[in-house]
């Protein structure tokens, strides 16, 4: 699941501490949001992973702005697997009327 990756390469590079605050800090949500997804067996909302490629997105910048670019490019692979998990489920999706 994109979002045990995401929370274990953050955690790795160390920008988050815990699952709780990965789901508050990185998905913008409660703290408890991704332990309920996981043992549900959900898959995470758009609006989870919209709010995770935008905060890693800004946080590679940040990395590059202080010349850690090891960093920056762990989180650009990142950002740019959410996206394809975006894409690969809502793309060409019928809008809602």
């Amino acid at each position: 699941m994109i979002l045990i990756e995401a929370r274990d390469t953050l955690m790795d590079l160390g920008l988050t501490d815990s699952q709780l605050d990965f789901s508050s800090r990185w998905l913008g949500k409660q703290p408890s949001y991704m332990s309920c997804v996981v043992a549900r067996g959900q898959e995470p909302s758009a609006e989870a992973l919209l709010a995770l490629a935008g905060r890693i997105t800004r946080e590679a910048m940040q990395m590059r702005r202080v010349f850690r670019h090891a960093e920056a490019a762990a989180l650009d692979a990142l950002s740019a697997k959410v996206w394809s998990e975006l894409l690969a489920r809502y793309a060409g999706q019928p809008e809602a009327a």
